[in-house]
């Protein structure tokens, strides 16, 4: 179990390293903001449980506003872990990124979150 929390809190730091663009942060506790990462919580256990590392770092790096967007497979990932598990990993975003409008992330998660759900129900 210890082993998958390590992974879980790392994926979370190279996720948001992507994200702000900074250099990869493996090996730091401390995110962008200068706040220690908190220890994952159960709930997101199981959330990125359901995800991929590759999917995790996709879906994330689509969050950059490059009209990347999660493939099709990815998104069938998010779908499955629910809405309260995607508003959870973009509160953990918004929290940790200070130099983004949360505003802009939180438009941004509920576009990926529409199409996601929309490529997940053509399967």
């Amino acid at each position: 179990m210890a082993i998958f929390q390590n992974k879980i809190f790392l994926v979370l730091l190279c996720l948001i390293g992507v994200f702000a663009g900074t250099p990869a942060l493996a090996g730091s506790n401390t995110a962008p903001s200068g706040q220690p990462f908190p220890k994952p919580s159960k709930d997101m256990e199981g959330c990125a449980a359901k995800l991929t590392v590759p999917c995790g770092l996709e879906i994330f790096r689509s969050f950059s506003g490059n009209n990347n967007n999660p493939s099709d497979d990815c998104c069938k990932k998010l779908v499955a872990t629910g809405i309260d598990c995607h508003n959870a990993f973009t509160e953990i975003l918004i929290s940790k990124v200070p130099q983004e409008n949360p505003s802009k992330i939180s438009l941004r998660s509920m576009d990926i979150w529409n199409r996601c759900v929309a490529a997940a129900s053509k399967a």
